[in-house]
Order: structure tokens, then C-alpha cells, then sequence
């Protein structure tokens, strides 16, 4: 049976103390190689911004975890991380905390956006990884990953899955939304497989992988099945395993479990059902909202950061004029690399440098989304 253990967190005081409890429960050190063996720390930093607007890993979690594994003698401790298209992992270290960290227990900082790749084959495809992750491996050393429990506005959620997607280059990371990007984000588990994932489900935003709409949780959990996992960030998120692809997937390529109630196991006393349920209020607000909004976008293979840029203007944008929707025709909105080299009809908008075919498009790869709106008010 695969096991998640979960606590409440009270007080964010206490977050250091209820992550060691997490540590211990789950006997997580049983995981890990050789007390000499390098270990990578795989946060959520997949834009420059801080955790406080729910998009990236809280610092004090994985200050945490490197609290715990110093104690128990594990002192060979990286970070790795490769913000998406478009970003900084560097900025992003810095904005998110991570440079402090660094500073404070001389862990060094690697940008996998800099990494070497390496291309590796699996169910018959080859897919690029970083070079650093495969030597690790070859090391036998641990990747601990440390994803965020929040939204997604592509695939509807992100958690422990997907956040692997920072361990390849760009190249890649473009490459797998002209794919589809659900099959190679669970054949991409099939070759990096960390230890086991630590889940912040502080405050992660619910609905966007960009932020800006924080919800409190107040949850921490952890596993070492990913598709276990993911698929209970799916239901507290308000999803079903059937509305996340990749989970499906993952658990078609052998990766593990979807969830089952008998699967959870509560630290502390909490008032857990009405906090799940909480967990839900947003959801049919944010399928409406992406329903409208895919009523006007035509995405074809969009990169995340642009797609997520676009629906960050329309929310700003539908939140000044509710009437917003009324004004553009079905799929009149052109995004993502299908359509690159196209001449596009005179009546659409394009999105990003992809649609430079278009009569009117926002350059960018990726346009900001203060750009998208200016263009869009137009």
C-alpha cells in the first residue's frame, strides 16, 4: 500500500517542528543512499515570485528538510532548479529565498537552465534530461522533490509529477507542449525518479500555476509514490485522476497508486473534512473561468508561460469589464507553436512570437502579461 503522511500545520512558528515530526512518521532517511552520496533539493521556483502569492515552494520548508538531514548526518546537499521559458533561475533563487538559504548552510545553488542535457530512451522515445540529474543517479545520489500543491491552468493541477519538468532544458520544456505535454511529463518520471516528495500545501493558488490568488491551507504531506500523491492533490484540489492526464498515465507506466482514503495517515487532530472541503470552494469558479476562457483561445502546443501569461491578462482583464467575453469571437485569440510560419486570418489576435503570422500579435517569448493586456484593451 503507498502511504501519505499529512499534518496540519498550526502556526508557521511551528513549521520547522512539524516538519521534523513528517520526517520522522514516514521514516523518509530509510529512502535515501549513502550518508556521502549527494543530495538535490528540487523546489517549485518556476517563476521569480515569492511563495507568499502561492507560486513557488515556502523557503522555510526546505529549510526544514535541511535541518533534519544535517542532523541526521546528510551534508552533501544541493539545490537544483530550472525555472520555465522565459525566467530566471537565478532572479528566482534570489525573489523566492533560496539565496539565503544557500548563504546560510553553504549549499550550492546549480541552474539547470545552464546544465548540459542528455537524451535517454524510454517506452521507445527519447526524451532530454540534465545532464547533473543522470550523473546524480550515477552517484547514487537522491533527488528529494519538493512541489507545491496548487493549480495549474493547462493541465488543472501541478504537484510531485510535473514539477519534474524544471530538471529539463527549455529546448525540452517547448518540445513537450508541441507533444501534448501530459504524455512526456509521466514518461519524464520514468527516468528521474526521486526519493520521495515533501508537499507544501501552505498557501499554493488553487487555480494558477503563476499565482496571484493565494489560498490558505495550511497542509504539509509527504510520500514516495508520486502518482499517490498526485492524485490526492488532485482530490483536494476538486479534480478526479481522469481530469489530470498525466496521473492516469503515470499510473499506466508503473510509477505507482492512485490515491484511496486508506492511504492517509493523519498526524495531528485536525478538523480534516472541512478543511478538504475547503479545499474545494474555488474549484467550479476556476472551471467556469477556464471554460470562458478556452471558448476564445485557440492554443495550439502553447508553452506554459506564455499560455499562463495570456490567462493572467484575461483574469485582470474580465475582473475590470465581466463583459469582457462578449467582445471576442469563439477561438479568436491565437497562441502556442502550431502556429508558427502561418499566415492567420485577419479577424484573430496572436499571442507570442509563435504567431508572428498574424495581421495584429504581442511579441515575447513569452509576453508579459501587462503587455498582453495593453495589446488586448486595444
Amino acid at each position: 500500500m503507498s502511504t501519505i503522511w499529512q499534518l496540519e500545520n498550526r502556526k508557521r512558528t511551528e513549521i520547522f517542528d512539524d516538519i521534523q515530526l513528517l520526517l520522522e512518521e514516514s521514516s523518509c532517511l530509510d529512502w535515501l543512499g549513502d550518508k556521502s552520496a549527494p543530495i538535490y533539493l528540487k523546489p517549485n521556483l518556476v517563476v521569480a515570485k515569492p511563495a507568499s502569492t502561492g507560486a513557488t515552494t515556502t523557503p522555510a520548508v526546505a529549510e526544514g528538510l535541511i535541518l533534519f538531514l544535517n542532523r541526521a548526518g546528510y551534508k552533501n546537499i544541493s539545490f537544483a532548479e530550472g525555472s520555465w521559458v522565459g525566467d530566471s533561475t537565478g532572479r528566482a533563487y534570489k525573489i523566492c529565498g533560496y539565496e539565503t538559504l544557500s548563504q546560510k548552510y553553504n549549499i550550492p545553488l546549480l541552474d539547470l537552465k545552464k546544465d548540459e542535457a542528455i537524451s535517454l530512451k524510454t517506452h521507445g522515445e527519447s526524451f532530454k534530461i540534465c545532464r547533473s540529474l543522470y550523473e546524480l543517479n550515477e552517484k547514487g545520489g537522491s533527488l528529494i522533490n519538493l512541489p507545491m500543491l496548487k493549480g495549474h491552468g493547462q493541465t488543472n493541477i501541478t504537484c510531485a509529477l510535473k514539477n519534474l519538468k524544471g530538471c529539463i532544458p527549455d529546448s525540452e520544456k517547448r518540445r513537450y507542449h508541441s507533444l501534448g505535454v501530459h504524455r512526456p511529463v509521466a514518461l519524464l518520471n520514468t527516468l528521474i525518479k526521486p526519493a520521495f516528495a515533501l508537499v507544501d500545501g501552505l498557501n499554493g493558488d488553487p487555480g494558477w500555476e503563476e499565482g496571484g490568488s493565494p489560498q490558505e491551507h495550511n497542509l504539509l504531506f509527504i510520500g514516495k509514490d508520486p502518482v499517490t500523491i498526485d492524485s490526492y492533490a488532485a482530490k483536494l484540489l476538486g479534480y478526479r485522476p481522469d481530469e489530470v492526464e498525466y496521473i492516469l498515465l503515470a499510473h499506466q507506466f508503473g510509477l505507482g497508486s492512485l490515491f484511496s482514503d486508506d492511504d492517509l495517515i493523519e498526524l495531528k487532530e485536525t478538523s480534516a473534512n472541512h478543511r478538504r472541503d475547503s479545499l474545494n470552494l474555488r474549484t467550479e469558479e476556476i472551471k467556469t473561468l477556464k471554460k470562458q476562457f478556452s471558448e476564445i483561445i485557440d492554443d495550439d502546443s502553447a508553452c506554459s508561460a506564455c499560455h499562463s501569461h495570456l490567462l493572467s491578462a484575461l483574469k485582470v482583464l474580465s475582473n475590470k469589464n465581466p463583459e469582457l467575453f462578449n467582445g471576442f469571437q469563439s477561438k479568436s485569440i491565437q497562441i502556442g507553436q502550431g502556429f508558427k510560419e502561418k499566415k492567420l486570418l485577419t479577424t484573430t489576435r496572436g499571442i507570442g512570437i509563435c504567431t508572428a503570422g498574424a495581421e495584429k500579435y504581442c511579441p515575447g517569448c513569452p509576453p508579459a502579461s501587462s503587455k498582453i493586456i495593453e495589446f488586448l484593451s486595444e
